[in-house]
């Protein structure tokens, strides 16, 4: 599969990516057919540690200072927007299928006018994910370009099969900020069983690809770990071979939803040494993110993200959307032509926050969720008994 026409240029050569066939055979998968891995040097930081909160300051203070009546003012940090909600897999874990039955009702317009507020309003980032595959949406080469157009960094979670699809789809990838493929198997077996369809090794010529465009959004990989993909060998040849191919990081992280695919399977001593200057291995999800009930913390960490759905309801979670007692914040375009400033600033954000900043409530109504590790912090800031030391 050769790269669509258009702007796109890949590292160290005008024409097909390195290891690309360049006559529409595929990309050979033996040893010395990828990019070579960037020199080691010290350990590279993970890209979804907690420290990244130490990039905004003003908004770890507003944070720190919501309470009932008075939520966090600021716009979030990042937004998480679904542009359809359709997809071409049938992952058998997928924790969406429940709020991918609305219909696709973004427009150009509502577009550009969401972009506009955000920037406004001092929001950094927008990710493109699910819901469904992002790259299904014809809107997306469009959006990533309004994004980038009015300052704000974007960001692509993608089952990584259309990446090259078309010349428009593909040269918007150089507009992102970083794209992350959630492979989550280390075999072509696991990746059909899975998700119901054969692509493994599509996906990894396509991250090949990926990390061969010069200039490269940061380029990393998501493996949602269950009990059918739990193999340690396996996941060490993947390691490797997405080391080999340039990604940047390989972030792991545990099931949801689905109890009966559980793992508990150690994996550290099979991945941990992969680590170096230019890749990571994240495997901080596996514990992190398994706590249910938030640790019975107020969620001070909400505000840090919204969710934006394809057919425009607003939630404040990304884990309480699929909870069909927990309403939305609010629909984009109704109300007064309501925008996401009005809904932010709203009642039904206001009515909220009160109920996420109970710890009570926390404790008997969120699900596993990766904000827990933030509001750990924040109530780790809040017990200090010595704050104006170092």
């Amino acid at each position: 599969m050769n790269p669509p026409p258009g702007r796109l240029k890949f590292r160290g050569q005008a024409g097909p990516a390195a290891g690309h066939s360049g006559s529409g055979g595929p990309c050979p998968a033996g040893p010395g057919a990828f990019p070579a891995a960037r020199p080691p040097a010290e350990a590279a930081p993970s890209e979804t540690g907690t420290e990244k909160l130490l990039l905004f300051p003003e908004k770890l203070a507003s944070l720190r200072r919501a309470d009932f009546q008075s939520p966090d003012p600021l716009y979030p940090v990042s937004v998480e927007l679904s542009l359809t909600n359709r997809c071409d897999l049938g992952c058998v874990y997928c924790s969406d299928s429940g709020i991918r039955r609305g219909p696709d009702l973004f427009t150009p317009a509502l577009l550009e006018r969401l972009f506009d507020d955000l920037a406004a309003g001092g929001a950094r980032g927008v990710v493109f994910e699910g819901g469904g595959e992002p790259l299904l949406s014809p809107l997306f080469p469009e959006a990533a370009e309004a994004c980038a157009g009015r300052g704000l960094a974007a960001g692509l979670i993608t089952n990584g099969l259309r990446l090259f699809a078309d010349a428009a789809g593909a040269d918007s990838l150089a507009r992102l900020q970083w794209i992350r493929v959630s492979l989550d198997a280390a075999s072509e077996g696991q990746y059909a069983s899975l998700k119901g369809r054969r692509g493994y090794a599509r996906a990894l010529r396509n991250i090949a690809l990926l990390c061969s465009l010069d200039p490269r959004p940061a380029v990393g990989v998501g493996y949602v770990l269950t009990s059918r993909n739990d193999d340690p060998a396996l996941l060490r040849e993947l390691g490797l071979t997405l080391k080999g191919l340039g990604a940047d990081y390989l972030q792991i992280r545990p099931v949801v939803d689905h109890p009966e695919l559980e793992s508990r399977r150690d994996l550290s001593e099979a991945l941990a040494d992969l680590q170096d200057g230019s890749f990571s291995v994240n495997l901080a999800p596996l514990s992190d993110n398994l706590p249910v009930g938030n640790l019975g913390l107020p969620c001070l960490a909400h505000s840090l993200s919204a969710v934006i759905c394809a057919d425009l309801r607003v939630f404040v979670c990304g884990r309480l959307n699929a909870d069909p007692s927990f309403p939305p914040m609010g629909v984009l375009g109704q109300g007064h032509g309501e925008g996401f400033g009005g809904i932010w600033r709203g009642e039904g954000r206001a009515a909220q926050n009160a109920l996420l900043l109970d710890g009570a409530w926390c404790a008997a109504r969120c699900p596993r969720c990766r904000m827990t590790k933030y509001n750990r912090l924040l109530a780790d800031l809040g017990r200090l008994k010595t704050p104006d030391f170092i």
